[in-house]
């Protein structure tokens, strides 16, 4: 069982007996009771952070609270409780994440730290755990188990193992084992991946899962080696699934995915959804800031017909008792005083107040602790490339010893989600394959930024890109430097700005820098707060739409090198088949000569 908080159990007695006043007490509300799905007129008295009694409006205190709060006849209920989300992925630390969440109702979150710990191991985890305790919100921690996300096919910034993930469940405020991604290891029972459940399975902690895709046998062999939870459906179908496999679901919308009317039908026959929540996984300081954080996911259902009632439990208990937390996610005696106070049950505005440990800590969207330390962040360069000397380590180099080969080039898939491979005759030039005049093609790199020299460059069929460069170190899971290019001098000049900036997301065209967005912090987070952050993020995406389509995300580049997605990706190793966990050669051998253009 997990606490957020322990108090002394006497003087919360004492308080709810009225024989010591209480600190606060909520009036003029309608109580949303998540417990028992009614909406009814209740005052809320708290003690010490911790609710000690929920009463009718007509049983009035015998001691006055020492402090009073006018709901002004809102709707109370629990603050909202992210189950999968990476603080890192929003591009800010996660104290500045708790300023940005919190004014929309957010008062949890349960992180995985992957992005940072695959940067910098330990350190950044510790950094993660240190910072968020500075912050208001509730920031729990899973260790990270995946570093890198699959080894053998990707490098990263460190490795952990069995023995790294024990040394962090002892960390105060880590709660379980994050997302386990290798799912082919896991099913087969590999030594890794087997230490590392039994780590967690001796301790009897949480198991987040991670099994995009997986059905059949594979699913239930994936859930009896213990994950219990999985956040990468994208069907209704595998949601179905699932949940009947005894999965808990975490539905998200977030900057990459939204497609949560396709998720919602696959409950929608269900009787029960007590094992399904919300999450957001991966939500940049812009959308953050503009769109808000569970309570978008919240909207977005409610939008797509569900109940507000059954939406708001699914952000709220339902998040809780997944992680098998008691005193959190509800309105009752025991629970902590975390919730918020909302003019409308739309969700598409901030709430009117937020309160965590019975203190509020914002009124109408603005955030109230002005008085918090500023962070200062301080970290070493993470962005070491000693490979790249010139615009030449950018070509893909034509084989020698194949008279004539076909390339390999990813393509996106139907759907689009995922990749997978083309074969393709293309001329030399030079030595090097040439994509002159091909507006339907582009380079992709994947350069190793943690100084082992890794780098591999491959063709991308039917890009987003159409001239000159981008690139960016915030690129899943390993966070290596990718850099889509039409000109090799483009992606040299990106390569380089990176490189001296500690990384972030750069823009290049004609040698000259279109759009710079730096991330200091191991090449993933800014030291700026969310307005200041978004404003530069919109910026920069404007200037990737410049060398890009006019709708491409900022983080277009993020998703390439993703090792454990089931489709085909490109790593510093090279191309990967996710679903096989195999390197694909780049080229394969055709019958006649090739010809080559060089004069």
């Amino acid at each position: 069982m997990n606490k957020a908080k322990s108090s002394n159990r006497e003087l919360l007695l004492k308080a709810a007996l009225q024989k010591i006043p209480c600190d606060l007490t909520i009036e003029n509300i309608q109580l949303i009771n998540v417990i028992t799905g009614e909406i009814y007129p209740a005052e809320v008295d708290v003690f010490d952070g911790i609710i000690v009694r929920v009463r009718s409006p007509k049983e009035p205190l015998t001691l006055a609270s020492l402090e009073t709060f006018n709901g002004q006849q809102g709707f109370l209920l629990p603050g909202f409780i992210d189950s999968h989300m990476h603080v890192e992925s929003s591009m800010m630390v996660p104290l500045h994440l708790s300023q940005a969440i919190v004014p929309w109702g957010t008062t949890a979150i349960c992180s995985d730290p992957h992005e940072i710990a695959n940067v910098m191991g330990h350190k950044g985890v510790k950094f993660m755990l240190d910072n968020a305790s500075l912050s208001s919100l509730r920031q729990y921690v899973l260790a990270p188990s995946c570093v890198p996300s699959v080894p053998g096919l990707e490098s990263s910034g460190a490795d952990f193992f069995a023995e790294d993930i024990a040394q962090i469940l002892d960390m105060e405020g880590v709660i379980g084992i994050a997302e386990l991604m290798d799912f082919v290891n896991i099913i087969e029972h590999e030594a890794r991946m087997r230490d590392i459940l039994e780590v967690g399975i001796e301790r009897n902690t949480f198991l987040q899962g991670h099994a995009p895709r997986l059905t059949g046998k594979a699913l239930a062999a994936y859930r009896l080696a213990g994950p219990e939870s999985d956040h990468e459906s994208t069907t209704a179908i595998e949601v179905n699934e699932k949940l009947r496999n005894g999965f808990h679901v975490n539905m998200r919308v977030n900057s990459f995915v939204d497609n949560l009317d396709d998720l919602l039908e696959g409950v929608k026959d269900h009787q029960w959804l007590d094992f399904v929540s919300f999450c957001t996984d991966d939500v940049h300081a812009a959308d953050l800031y503009q769109y808000g954080h569970i309570n978008r996911v919240v909207a977005t259902a409610i939008r797509a017909g569900m109940k507000p009632l059954v939406a708001i439990k699914l952000a709220t208990i339902n998040a809780a008792r997944e992680f098998g937390f008691k005193d959190l996610g509800a309105i009752a005696p025991g629970y902590q005083a975390d919730f918020q106070i909302v003019e409308n049950l739309s969700f598409e505005k901030a709430p009117m107040s937020v309160f965590v440990g019975g203190q509020q800590v914002a009124k109408n969207g603005l955030y109230l602790r002005t008085n918090e330390q500023t962070t200062r962040v301080s970290f070493p360069n993470t962005v070491s490339i000693p490979q790249i000397e010139s615009p030449k380590d950018f070509w893909l180099k034509a084989p020698e010893d194949l008279p004539r080969f076909e390339v390999a080039a990813l393509k996106p898939s139907p759907g689009g989600f995922l990749n997978e491979i083309n074969w393709i005759e293309l001329p030399v030039k030079n030595g090097h394959i040439s994509i002159e005049g091909r507006c339907d093609m582009c380079f992709c790199a994947v350069i190793n930024r943690y100084n082992n020299r890794k780098m591999s460059v491959c063709i991308l069929e039917n890009p987003q890109l159409k001239k000159g460069a981008y690139g960016s170190t915030v690129a899943h899971d390993s966070h290596n430097l990718v850099i889509l290019y039409k000109d090799f001098e483009d992606a040299y000049r990106v390569a380089k700005t990176l490189e001296k900036t500690g990384g972030g997301i750069c823009v290049v065209e004609d040698q000259k820098i279109k759009g710079l967005l730096e991330l200091p912090a191991a090449g993933l987070m800014s030291p700026l707060p969310v307005k200041e952050l978004s404003e530069q993020i919109e910026v920069t995406e404007q200037a990737v739409r410049t060398v890009c389509d006019n709708s491409t995300s900022l983080l277009y580049a993020a998703l390439f090198s993703l090792a454990c997605l089931p489709g085909v990706v490109v790593t510093d190793y090279g191309i990967v088949d996710g679903a096989k966990q195999i390197i694909i050669e780049p080229f394969r051998e055709v019958a006649q000569p090739h010809q080559d253009l060089s004069s």
